[in-house]
């Protein structure tokens, strides 16, 4: 039957209804879609990866996911690497930072520059960043070395962690999370600890054949960090090597792990 038609029978057969009877509308017949297959295919594949509310990302996700935020923020950093120890800030956003060991040395990050400044020594000597020397290196030597040297890079090294596995809760000063377990090659493991709030609070790693850790813990995030380069008097060239070009000793730091490459300065601070 037409639909005017209809409608004009439903309107005739409403017209004495009884009181509270009501007659529904007749609703609009939608226009039938034809959809492409491949388009069809195409929503059917996006469905199939959609994260269902409730699911808990990968170990590997977690740990990532905190780099991302840590290396979002400024902190403040503590390290430990055998009888040494270190203390200092970092704003990744601005790249500026300082790092001062036990012994009074110091490092400060300005930009794509570092500088040093040994114990009790008054001039200052630069250079690049440790990660501009270490970005292909091996990550278990880069993650490693950039412990005491550089923390905003060491946590992008971390990215290559495989086999990261879920160790249950994880509780620090003020804060609360869980706690990762991971590999690196040449017989390292770590562990991380990532707060609820998935910023990355406490980083250790072992090496198995020489029984050294590092550990490399984060606090007060959020604290404004300001670092200026040193005066340009203060600031020495370092002598090189004749033959090479360059500083004949490399990085160094206090883990057994040897780094393949040589530093074009002297090492600002050596762990």
């Amino acid at each position: 039957m037409p639909e005017n038609e209809l409608r004009t029978l439903l309107a005739e057969a409403s017209a004495d209804r009884p009181p509270g009877v009501r007659v529904l509308p007749v609703a609009r017949r939608p226009r039938r879609m034809w959809l492409p297959l491949a388009a069809a295919a195409a929503a059917a594949a996006t469905a199939v990866v959609l994260v269902l509310p409730g699911t808990t990302p990968s170990a590997d996700a977690q740990v990532a996911a905190a780099v991302d935020a840590t290396s979002s923020e400024s902190y403040r950093i503590d390290t430990v690497s055998g009888d040494k120890t270190f203390t200092g800030a970092f704003d990744p956003e601005r790249r500026v930072g300082v790092i001062v060991r036990n012994d009074g040395a110091e490092t400060r990050f300005v930009g794509d520059t570092v500088y040093g400044k040994d114990p009790g020594e008054t001039t200052w000597f630069a250079g690049p960043r440790p990660d501009d020397e270490l970005a292909n290196a091996p990550a278990a030597v880069g993650l490693v070395k950039l412990m005491p040297l550089d923390p905003p890079a060491a946590l992008r090294k971390l990215r290559a962690a495989t086999e990261v596995t879920e160790q249950g809760p994880a509780t620090g000063n003020g804060w609360t999370g869980t706690r990762f377990a991971f590999t690196l090659p040449d017989k390292i493991s770590g562990l991380v600890d990532v707060d609820d709030q998935d910023r990355i609070r406490r980083l250790e790693v072992t090496f198995a054949s020489e029984g050294h850790t590092n550990v490399l813990e984060f606090s007060d995030f959020g604290t404004p960090v300001t670092v200026e380069a040193p005066p340009q008097n203060q600031i020495s060239a370092e002598p090189r090597d004749k033959h090479a070009g360059e500083v004949s000793k490399p990085v160094d730091t206090a883990s057994p792990v040897k780094s393949p490459v040589k530093s074009p300065v002297k090492p600002p601070v050596k762990p």
